[in-house]
């Protein structure tokens, strides 16, 4: 997976969350069920927890359930 293909995946991430699918499962199935060749569930997880939770762009509001933060929202401008 290149940088492009990351980036492509962590924005669609962030879009899901935007939009109000914020419990994880749902945030898996509709990412890893989109266009994206190289979306698969390990993938996935390794940019959700691996990046963007670790990162803060995401945080645990519940079990199972996530919201974006002030520096999620930021770098989802930056890759729009």
């Amino acid at each position: 997976m290149n940088d492009q293909d990351r980036d492509q995946l962590r924005k669609t991430i962030l879009e899901l969350i935007k939009r109000g699918h914020v419990r994880f499962t749902a945030i898996e199935k509709r990412c890893v069920a989109s266009c994206l060749p190289f979306a698969t569930s390990h993938t996935f997880r390794h940019q959700f927890y691996g990046y963007l939770l670790g990162q803060g762009y995401v945080a645990r509001v519940t079990r199972g359930v996530y919201a974006l933060t002030e520096k999620g929202e930021q770098l989802l401008l930056l890759l729009t």
